[in-house]
């Protein structure tokens, strides 16, 4: 079995540009491995929609705790054959990537592993010693309350509702994950660095993170113009009142009524920028201040904590929104005319046919 000199675990955090870092390495993977002695694996054909991201391949092979099955449900893993048969084709698709490179070190990124229960995270990094002399942890890290709206739509596409995000609003606790990550990987594994310094370097997120870990990737390494995927406030509005009428998920598994586009198709409704009540923003404040003062003792980091101030009523639909979903409204009434449309013609085709049929059996008589 081959073994790395460096593994370089990249956790993101969510919400600091992870995807986008993520999208740049696979778009740049073979520049990595001929230029800077780094494998990124990135052939796994039972994952259709893989972009870089090594999440689910992970956190499928380390999933004990009974919240992380039932996202696995989501995905099409219900049975423990189901996620077993997962994971020897992910185990394979690793083993045989690692076989064939000839680089010295190796890089996964998996935001997941930020997620991980204690046992997850120490069996992970047991894992993954069999396959390098020395693992570095990166993490970017953000202000929770910079990052609080995107975390909000990030589990309204999962099937949350905004009543109980706002009770138990979503973020990290970045003392108890950092710790975690030092009990699992050592003390000195873990690299952190400020997202509002990140995005703020001409360079970019992905030379950045590349730069903590102490590489200059250079010229040739082309960064993809980043992306914006976020939702009106209209969108979460409509996307958490489905969630709330129609549940994604019934009994563990996808909820048949629910369709694979619809999420996407709400999140597309033009308006307002998302921003939760100010309340919210007060609490999460309230909440992480043990944390960010424990951030700055131990790796001297002070983050942003600025955030969106809301405006307008929170119910009021803008003007734009409003048309959007009129226009919406009426694709569907086009669709389903289009689809009735042959059984109308048909049944009225029947109509005239049975007619003439039936009136010329009166003239027989």
């Amino acid at each position: 079995m081959k073994k790395f000199n460096k593994l370089y675990l990249h956790i993101g955090l969510g919400k600091t540009g992870t995807t986008s870092v993520q999208r740049d390495i696979l778009a740049n993977a073979r520049v990595l491995e001929s230029q800077h002695d780094i494998h990124y694996p990135r052939y796994f054909p039972h994952e259709r929609h893989f972009e870089g991201n090594h999440s689910i391949l992970l956190r499928a092979l380390y999933s004990s705790h009974p919240d992380v099955r039932q996202r696995l449900a989501a995905r099409g893993m219900e049975t423990a054959e189901q996620l077993a048969d997962y994971n020897r084709q992910t185990l394979s698709c690793l083993e045989s990537s690692f076989r064939k490179t000839s680089a010295n070190n190796l890089l996964l990124s998996a935001e997941s592993v930020a997620h991980f229960y204690r046992p997850d995270m120490l069996e992970l990094a047991e894992w993954l010693r069999g396959y390098a002399e020395e693992i570095v942890v990166v993490a970017c890290v953000r202000h929770p309350v910079h990052a609080l709206s995107s975390e909000i739509q990030q589990r309204l596409n999962i099937g949350s509702v905004l009543e109980d995000l706002y009770e138990n609003p979503p973020f990290y606790r970045f003392k108890s994950l950092f710790q975690r990550v030092e009990k699992a990987f050592g003390n000195k594994a873990l690299v952190v660095y400020d997202f509002a310094a990140a995005v703020a370097d001409p360079r970019g997120l992905t030379r950045v993170m590349f730069e903590q870990l102490g590489f200059d990737v250079g010229e040739q390494f082309r960064p993809r113009p980043p992306s914006n995927t976020s939702m009106s406030h209209e969108a979460a509005l409509l996307i958490s009142a489905l969630n709330r009428s129609l549940p994604l998920l019934v009994n563990g598994s996808r909820n048949p009524l629910r369709k694979a586009d619809e999420i996407q198709r709400l999140a597309n409704i033009p308006g307002r920028k998302y921003a939760a009540p100010a309340a919210i923003y007060e609490k999460v404040i309230e909440s992480m201040k043990p944390d960010l003062d424990w951030l700055v003792q131990r790796y001297g980091l002070e983050l942003d904590a600025s955030y969106p101030v809301p405006g307008g009523d929170y119910y009021h639909f803008s003007e734009e929104s409003i048309e959007a979903i009129a226009l919406e409204i009426a694709e569907f009434a086009r669709l389903r005319y289009g689809l009735m449309s042959p059984l109308i013609s048909l049944y009225t085709r029947f109509r005239i046919i049975g007619g003439r049929l039936y009136r010329a059996l009166l003239r027989r008589r």
